[in-house]
């Protein structure tokens, strides 16, 4: 009777760490201080400070703690960019991202949103 089909709308292909790294990508435009949003082995969701562009299509590296990625991006929206791995990250690099910020290794959140309010407070104060 034909094929059987499974949507994956809305679904991710890999399950995802959610994290508030700070972390760092290159690319042709240059690079820029990123906040490490979520990560797969497939991929991640960044979030570009303002005044940071990237577009889809764009190549590049994403690099944080200790680790780095080189992939596409392959979405842009509201500050946030989407980037598909060029090979899936190893399963022990999750598991050490994960671990070094269950240890504390990695600044928390709100120390992020404390450093991202004084930077703002020093450029508009």
């Amino acid at each position: 009777m034909g094929m059987e089909y499974t949507s994956t709308l809305g679904h991710r292909r890999d399950s995802r760490l959610r994290l508030a790294l700070p972390a760092r990508m290159v690319s042709l435009q240059g690079y820029a201080s990123v906040l490490l949003a979520d990560l797969s082995q497939s991929g991640a969701r960044v979030h570009l400070h303002e005044g940071d562009v990237l577009k889809p299509g764009a190549q590049a590296m994403l690099s944080w703690l200790g680790f780095e990625a080189f992939g596409t991006v392959v979405w842009c929206r509201y500050g946030f960019v989407g980037m598909e791995f060029d090979e899936l990250l190893p399963a022990d690099i999750l598991l050490d991202t994960r671990e070094k910020v269950d240890l504390g290794l990695a600044m928390s959140e709100q120390q992020l949103d404390y450093i991202k309010a004084r930077e703002w407070f020093e450029q508009h104060g």
